[in-house]
């Protein structure tokens, strides 16, 4: 089992001193948190394995669970392309095994299946339920595109339009089979084509990655008003979709367009509440916090914010929600979303 080989990263990279710069205690320290959303990879300089997650997760917050989103790691490639994916969910599969029991390490997994395979998907999915043992939850493609290069947030860009292919909604159709949901990452200009899949597969449970990807490079800096109009109408109408639930994070990415690693000194979470809070209090109103769930998208954010500033400017944003609310938001949602079982409850499924 191998390591996926991958071009030069489209992200900031971890910069381990310039983060240390802003250090904060953890608010709300007992606060129980899923993180909804994260990765694990071994590539060449830039490690983040188990070890490096657990001395995140460990920063002061209580963060009970995670959820491992696919990134092409440790791909098997002894085994024929299509399914060479199952190698990933061995690989989160044996992280979550040897997990501390205070903090789930890959309680759920979302896995790499590739959906334009169509019909034919259905044997890599049963492989990868019986690697998941018991953990597999849903299957995320590449499918953030735009036009311009600028705005690349993948390593091996996807090709135009994936949402909407045949085969595409074909693969998509069969997870229903298996009790599987479907991430997506999209840029706010592709939310047309995730509700036109959310109206075609009204029965699949949809999971909206990094806020519906408000974008703010590119073509789109200095545009922040006429973005945040687009982005906001095109969530509006998902929010409609009972089937279609919204990760709240992702906005440490440079298609964002905060340029947060570009500065001296890292921001704290005093001033990352104040730049994200219109982005994340507009979402959680058109979704409701019963359809929200926070998410690090460590350690793709990890270039820009820490672990437990990031968890901070979350905590400082939901100050004046109800008990309810926060709880939804930080691990009540992820759990029935991702039918985990937290403190002796089982989630439900979606």
């Amino acid at each position: 089992m191998n390591t996926a080989a991958s071009p030069a990263s489209p992200h900031a990279p971890v910069r381990q001193a310039w983060l240390s710069q802003v250090s904060e205690p953890a608010l709300d320290p007992q606060r129980p948190i899923v993180d909804a959303h994260h990765h694990l990879w071994d590539r060449p300089g830039q490690r983040y394995l188990a070890e490096q997650l657990l001395a995140d997760t460990c920063s002061g917050h209580n963060i009970v669970a995670t959820v491992y989103l696919q990134c092409r790691s440790f791909y098997a490639r002894d085994l024929p392309e299509p399914l060479q994916p199952v190698g990933e969910v061995e690989f989160a599969a044996q992280v979550a095994h040897q997990s501390p029991p205070q903090t789930q390490l890959c309680a759920a997994i979302i896995a790499g299946a590739d959906l334009r395979l169509g019909d034919a998907v259905a044997p890599v999915l049963e492989a990868m339920l019986e690697a998941g043992k018991g953990r597999l939850r849903g299957v995320r493609n590449a499918t953030a595109w735009h036009a311009d290069p600028r705005l690349v947030s993948n390593p091996i860009p996807p090709p135009a339009g994936v949402l909407a292919e045949p085969g595409f909604r074909r693969g998509a159709a069969q997870l229903a089979r298996f009790g599987l949901g479907l991430d997506i990452w999209a840029y706010h200009t592709q939310l047309p084509e995730v509700l036109a899949l959310a109206h075609a597969l009204p029965d699949q449970p949809i999971v909206l990655n990094h806020l519906g990807g408000p974008l703010g490079a590119g073509p789109y800096a200095g545009k922040q008003d006429e973005v945040f109009a687009a982005w906001s109408a095109g969530l509006k109408a998902l929010a409609q979709c009972p089937n279609v639930w919204l990760k709240l994070g992702g906005l440490a990415m440079r298609v964002g367009g905060f340029a947060l690693d570009e500065r001296e000194k890292p921001a704290g979470s005093v001033e990352l509440a104040q730049l994200w809070a219109p982005y994340m209090l507009t979402a959680i109103e058109l979704f409701g916090s019963q359809r929200c769930l926070f998410e690090s998208n460590f350690p793709v954010d990890k270039g820009m914010v820490g672990y437990a500033v990031l968890w901070n400017a979350f905590k400082r944003i939901t100050a004046g929600f109800s008990e309810a609310e926060k709880d939804d938001l930080f691990s009540g949602s992820a759990s029935r979303c991702y039918r985990l079982t937290l403190q002796g409850q089982p989630g439900v499924s979606p």
